[in-house]
């Protein structure tokens, strides 16, 4: 038998020539099993997938018991491997179902116009002068059915009214509609990703918001605070920063970006810097990790406090509770909450004399998240961040290992010691920014379509600029806020920021940057996720797990790239055909904002405008026809009167219901259908899929009903 020792090295012969690759291949698993605790995020996050591709919803009764025996099961060390990584797996699986029945609301399910609603208002975000969303939690709606009167809803108001605070209760009259359906089969779910938050429906304001209540409930109290601080922090920062460099410096200190401008959005993103907009791990980082080397090296002033007492955790301390006070002040969401369970793992790692930076830790700070919000590995946030820090774990274990520190010190040259420090500080800063591109690039190709090839270049010159000026600078801003000396801070921070966006758009301007792909389909990308997962979590042979995973995602990437020849709006507004030039929609106008969405997701960033330029419909008032791949493409328009002449066509779609009075000689689908399914995609054999079907019959997927008189 091969002996296992700790760094995962097999040199003791295997006896038994014909089973050795099989014993060898068992050692791994075995050592691997010790190591379980790193290889629970993964397996989580395989069960909750498993969930989210159901197309119906499980028993709800079984959730609860099976959560508990698979938790118990996972932790008991002397239950089988295989026992307890299925145990894992399966908690997964549950915990994700029991977040669903937590946030459970009704749907509503029809159209529902002039609303008078009263409610809560739990969360507000100011996008404009003249734009604000709210979600309100729901104590009134008079006019719903009982059975879909949703726990929150999601309410976009338009023109020069004054947002009210959170906790309000407010009185306005909205239409209301269900939640949005994906724009195409299989595309992102933006309505699974409202229910979550318990938003049962959308809608958008008629009038002003009339305020019928200021005083806020117990539980809006300390959130209403920090939004409250938050406008004032954001109104003082743009005082001082005026025009886009305001902006982007809000959104760095208290995570409002809805002011940015979207040419500097897509300079951003084009350079692959668009990540410093978003407040995570890179921020957290450099905001705690910053208050926990001023507090250590302050104290350290002390020869006394140096060497008598444990300063060191001390500081970790101070970094957490700067931390949260930086996620409650930002309050962007899931990726903040991420990044400061990521951050104070490592520095409660300090207070138990542990490695700060492992996968252990990354491990933890993962199974934290995945068991209170399963939801969150869907998302392309969690899985951008959880790939890169993975990468960058396994990196720096790699880099201790072949570039030893005790070398550095070996010549007798001062210059020659800190010049080759310095050199070795330079490459690992690039190593990381390509490792930690590469990873995220996974999750990114797949949600987004969007690559950034020269973000390696772009970050290595910009992130010096964001740690040592940009952060330290925002950081002393609020600190001097009360003391109203912001200024000079600020306009340092501004400089920084100003040089951050040259560097942008220098990089943005290179040829290629903001490579624009069809979006990774999902067969693709998982593959390709778990063949990095097997390639930096095992500590041993096991990395050749790899290669099947990476050779399935190449071999799907090939044989799964059939093209629907048409795509069918949800509500029939508009259709489009899938030509050699791409896509072309069939009117100039209707369904712009799908349209725009069908594009994105074949990756042609040229817009609806020039995608309707394409040469591929012909119409008239009535109809419109194509031809592809050699079937004829009808779309029928909304008739003048109830007479309807039927083309002859192997594919016919409509505006109105058709009631059997045409039909095509492969597929037709009419305003009924898509009322019922939701976006349709129409292949050339005839084949059909539509978005309801994709979706399942799921908590989050409503049942349309008529409209009510």
């Amino acid at each position: 038998m091969a002996v296992v020792d700790a760094d995962s090295t097999w040199t003791q012969p295997v006896k038994g020539g014909r089973w050795r690759g099989l014993s060898a291949l068992s050692e791994a698993f075995s050592y691997e099993g010790q190591r379980l605790t790193i290889w629970s995020p993964m397996l989580l996050v395989l069960g909750i997938w498993a969930y989210f591709a159901l197309l119906r919803e499980p028993p709800t009764w079984l959730s609860i018991p099976l959560s508990v025996v698979c938790a118990i099961a996972a932790l008991w060390g002397r239950l089988h491997l295989a026992a307890r990584i299925c145990a894992i797996i399966v908690l997964g699986f549950s915990a994700a179902q029991l977040r669903t029945q937590w946030v459970h609301t009704p749907l509503l399910r029809a159209y529902s116009p002039n609303q008078i609603i009263t409610g809560t208002v739990a969360d507000i975000d100011v996008r404009s002068r003249q734009r604000f969303t709210l979600i309100l939690e729901v104590q009134e709606a008079a006019k719903l059915p009982e059975a879909e009167k949703p726990r929150r809803v999601f309410i976009t108001v338009t023109g020069k009214h004054q947002p009210p605070q959170v906790g309000e209760v407010v009185r306005l009259n909205a239409d209301l509609a269900p939640l949005p359906r994906p724009a195409q089969p299989g595309a992102f779910d933006y309505g699974r990703q409202l229910y979550f938050q318990s938003v049962g429906a959308v809608g958008r304001s008629k009038s002003g918001v009339e305020v019928v209540s200021k005083s806020p409930a117990w539980r809006f109290v300390i959130r209403r605070a920090f939004h409250n601080l938050r406008v004032s922090i954001g109104e003082r920062v743009k005082a001082a920063i005026p025009g886009p460099l305001g902006s982007f410096a809000d959104a760095l200190i208290t995570g409002e970006r809805a002011t940015i401008p979207r040419a500097m959005n897509e300079s951003l993103q084009s350079s692959g810097l668009f990540h410093i907009l978003s407040i995570s791990g890179l921020h957290m980082a450099l905001v705690a990790g910053g208050a926990f080397w001023s507090i250590r090296a302050g104290l350290a002033l002390s020869p006394r406090l140096d060497l008598l007492y444990p300063i060191k955790k001390w500081s970790a301390v101070f970094a957490i509770f700067v931390g949260l006070l930086y996620m409650l002040l930002a309050d962007s969401g899931a990726a903040t909450e991420r990044s400061f369970i990521m951050i104070a793992v490592v520095f409660f790692s300090v207070l138990v004399d542990r490695p700060a930076l492992s996968m252990h830790n990354l491990a933890l700070a993962a199974v934290l998240i995945l068991l209170w919000s399963p939801e969150q590995a869907l998302a392309a946030s969690f899985q951008m961040s959880f790939m890169a820090v993975m990468g960058l774990a396994a990196f720096f274990q790699w880099w201790q290992k072949t570039v030893p520190q005790q070398t550095l010190g070996m010549t007798r040259s001062f210059t020659a010691t800190y010049g080759r420090k310095f050199m070795l500080f330079i490459l690992a800063s690039l190593a990381t920014s390509l490792v930690a591109g590469i990873l995220s690039g996974i999750p990114a190709a797949h949600h987004f379509g969007r690559l950034a090839p020269y973000g390696v270049a772009a970050n290595a010159l910009a992130l010096p600029i964001v740690s040592l000026i940009v952060m330290p600078a925002a950081m002393a801003s609020v600190l001097f806020m009360p003391l109203g000396l912001e200024g000079v801070p600020l306009r340092v921070m501004g400089w920084g920021l100003q040089a951050v966006m040259q560097i942008s758009d220098w990089v943005a301007s290179w040829p290629g940057a903001g490579l624009r792909l069809p979006l990774l389909a999902k067969s693709v990308a998982a593959p390709l996720a778990l063949a990095m997962a097997f390639l930096l979590l095992p500590a041993g042979r096991l990395r050749w797990l790899a290669a099947p995973f990476a050779v399935a995602a190449i071999v799907f990437h090939f044989t799964s790239s059939e093209k629907p020849v048409l795509l069918v709006d949800e509500r029939a507004g508009n259709v489009a055909v899938w030509t050699n030039q791409g896509l072309v929609p069939a009117l100039p106008k209707q369904a712009s904002a799908t349209v725009s969405r069908w594009l994105l997701q074949a990756g042609d960033d040229g817009g609806f405008k020039n995608a309707h330029q394409r040469l591929a419909w012909t119409c008239s008032s009535t109809l419109c026809e194509a031809r592809q791949g050699g079937v004829t493409l009808a779309f029928l328009l909304k008739q003048p009167s109830s007479f309807i002449k039927c083309p002859k066509a192997d594919i016919v779609a409509s505006q109105e219901p058709l009631r059997r009075r045409c039909s095509g000689k492969l597929v037709t689908v009419d305003r009924f259908d898509v009322w019922r399914n939701g976006a349709y995609a129409i292949f050339t054999n005839g084949k059909v899929m539509h978005s309801k079907g994709e979706q399942g019959d799921r908590p989050w997927v409503y049942q349309p009903r008529a409209r009510m008189k």
